[in-house]
């Protein structure tokens, strides 16, 4: 398949999903563009959990979220959100890199937490930054006026360098969680997700799924001689443990916890696990672009 349609199509996936749209997924089994990129991989495409994506802002300060919900609103409907997505998606458009200011106390700063390990939505490469997220902070920095202070740390620090007053909100693919809420209020949400499993291609166990249950009938049929790769501290450890809201039971087999997606997905790619389950965007996002940085294809 020619790769500015893959990418077309990706685009419009995502614009969809941008929208909160709560459509039901497709039942065919896709690589997002594996074939002709060379990966050995893909994506199971059915959904096996329903979550949203918001911006985890200080508590005490309901006058920013109240400022990022209208900003997230206006961009619903005046194209911000479909023209920053396709500066990842669409080959003939380039993302657009997003540099931090120094922190300055004397200056009017929105300090922003992020990861930088979360392609297509928070990456780094070099001193400059890069992904989905990355650019809708930058516009709403440009809405209000304030200077972009970008701070990266670890996922599961994001909650409590906000609460701790060291950063104004943190943004990095976060899915709202009610145990989140203990240390951030979350904006409304500006991106529909939710978890797939990835395979190598030649396995067959999933080729007659057609929904939700039929994958999580497969999974709950796994022992310890199967084991999953995640990305540590995220709604795929969630899922796999049993405390996702959606009801699935957890499952027996071994649970490799890696450092990012990239790392998991590799660790597919050369049997060293049996699956990956993840975020389905960022899981064909990056085996579209082989697991690597937009920019080193």
């Amino acid at each position: 398949m020619n790769k500015k349609v893959v990418s077309l199509l990706l685009v419009a996936a995502m614009t969809a999903s941008m929208l909160v749209s709560c459509k039901g997924s497709s039942d065919e089994i896709v690589g997002a563009d594996a074939e002709e990129d060379g990966n050995n991989v893909m994506v199971v495409d059915i959904l096996l959990t329903e979550e949203d994506y918001g911006i985890g802002v200080d508590k005490d300060n309901p006058e920013l979220l109240q400022q990022i919900n209208t900003f997230i609103e206006k961009g619903r409907v005046d194209g911000t959100y479909d023209e920053i997505t396709s500066h990842y998606f669409d080959r003939s458009k380039e993302p657009v890199p997003v540099y931090s200011a120094k922190l300055d106390n004397s200056k009017d700063q929105l300090v922003v937490a992020t990861t930088g390990d979360f392609e297509p939505f928070d990456y780094d490469v070099g001193n400059a930054y890069y992904g989905i997220d990355k650019e809708m902070i930058k516009a709403i920095a440009d809405y209000l006026g304030k200077e972009l202070v970008l701070v990266t740390v670890n996922f599961d620090t994001l909650f409590m360098t906000v609460s701790q007053k060291k950063c104004d909100a943190c943004i990095a693919g976060i899915t709202i969680k009610e145990e989140r809420e203990k240390y951030v209020d979350f904006s409304v949400p500006y991106f529909h997700a939710g978890q797939s499993i990835a395979v190598r291609k030649d396995n067959k166990e999933f080729i007659y799924a057609k929904t939700k249950e039929d994958v999580e009938k497969i999974i709950l049929g796994f022992d310890e001689t199967k084991t999953i790769a995640v990305e540590d501290a995220t709604s795929g450890e969630d899922y796999l443990l049993g405390k996702d809201p959606g009801g699935f039971p957890g499952c027996n087999c071994k649970l490799k916890k890696c450092a990012n997606m990239k790392e998991a997905l590799i660790a597919l790619s050369n049997g060293e696990v049996d699956y990956v389950i993840g975020d389905s965007s960022v899981l064909k996002y990056m085996i579209a672009h082989d697991f690597s940085d937009y920019f080193q294809n």
